[in-house]
């Protein structure tokens, strides 16, 4: 009599070699070096000097003014007044004065009723007539000199127009300094979320568009998990000692890396172990970890005027077609 085959032993060798696959896959993720967030090109595209402080909801944008189009100082003295009249001018109106008399006083009429018949010397000495100048034809008669004399004093006598001062020309208004480059140490300080509605409606809709990339049967798992672990945190406290720089968020999450520095274990807002580490790169502070479900790099960047942070978040994942990233604004208190 034959023995019969084992049937069972192939379905039990099957079951054996995909469960060492798995085991020889989760240990593989265990020893995974975290990856160096400064490699990530997502990381160089956000520019620090884009930042804007009167960005913040509710901030009024402060005008831009041109060097050179400042308006010019409007001269504080306005019309000038009547110029007074000086004694050099009082003294011509004098000696007009005394040559009118003097010219009427040699007259024809007046030598003529003083001097008496046959008086040579008298006669001798009274001024002639002075003879009349007849005007060319189709001109006017030229003026007697006593007329003359007289339209000289009046207009010596008018004041000249009023000319207005001349305003100086306004200096160049001086070239602002430029600010001083940010440092980690700026980062030092509390904050309180600024982004409002128009920021929570972002996030959802990245976080729809991560979603409906998967497959239909675990959007849902995959909505909430996502929803759970990228929550709006309302604050954001920031410690700086030295080059050790720690974050806490309002969630509970905290870690604390010297910049450039090592790697760290932490532990996430649902209690996973992670591994973080803190980098440095064109006034940005790049905070890189990872755990067991995928890894998340958080970029924070500080306005010019240090009283705006923005902090922009990536979750990444092999069970992730499409990245989720968005950003939150954040007021120094």
């Amino acid at each position: 009599m034959k023995p019969k085959p084992n049937t069972g032993s192939f379905p039990s060798a099957w079951l054996l070699s995909v469960a060492l696959v798995v085991l020889g896959s989760c240990k593989g993720d265990e020893t995974k070096a975290v990856d160096d967030p400064l490699d990530d090109p997502w990381v160089d595209a956000i520019e620090a000097s884009a930042e804007d402080p009167t960005a913040l909801p509710g901030a009024e944008p402060r005008p831009v003014v041109a060097a050179g189009s400042l308006p010019e100082a409007q001269p504080t003295v306005g019309v000038l007044a009547t110029p007074s009249v000086d004694e050099a001018e009082l003294a011509d109106e004098a000696e007009l004065a005394d040559e009118a008399e003097l010219a009427d006083e040699a007259s024809p009429a007046a030598s003529h009723a003083s001097a008496a018949p046959g008086d040579a010397a008298t006669a001798k000495t009274t001024a002639p007539a002075q003879p009349s100048v007849e005007a060319p034809a189709g001109q006017a008669p030229a003026p007697a000199p006593e007329q003359a004399s007289e339209q000289a004093s009046e207009q010596a006598s008018e004041p000249g127009p009023v000319v207005a001062p001349t305003p100086a020309p306004s200096a160049a208004p001086a070239e602002l300094a430029a600010p001083a480059p940010i440092t980690h140490a700026d980062f030092h300080g509390s904050y309180r979320f600024v982004g409002g509605s128009s920021q929570r409606d972002d996030l959802d809709a990245a976080l729809e568009a991560t979603v409906n990339a998967l497959a239909g049967v675990i959007r849902g798992l995959a909505r909430k998990r996502l929803r759970a672990t990228n929550p709006v945190e309302k604050t954001l406290d920031i410690v700086v000692a030295g080059d050790k720089v720690t974050t806490t968020f309002e969630s509970g999450f905290t870690a604390g890396c010297v910049v450039d520095g090592g790697t760290v274990k932490s532990t996430d807002i649902e209690g996973g172990k992670l591994a973080v580490r803190l980098r440095w790169k064109k006034g940005k502070l790049v905070q890189h970890m990872e755990g067991k479900g995928g890894a998340r790099t958080i970029v924070y960047v500080l306005s010019a005027d240090r009283k705006k942070l923005t902090v922009h978040h990536k979750i990444t994942s092999k069970r992730l077609p499409v990245p989720l990233t968005y950003r939150l604004s954040y007021s120094r208190k």
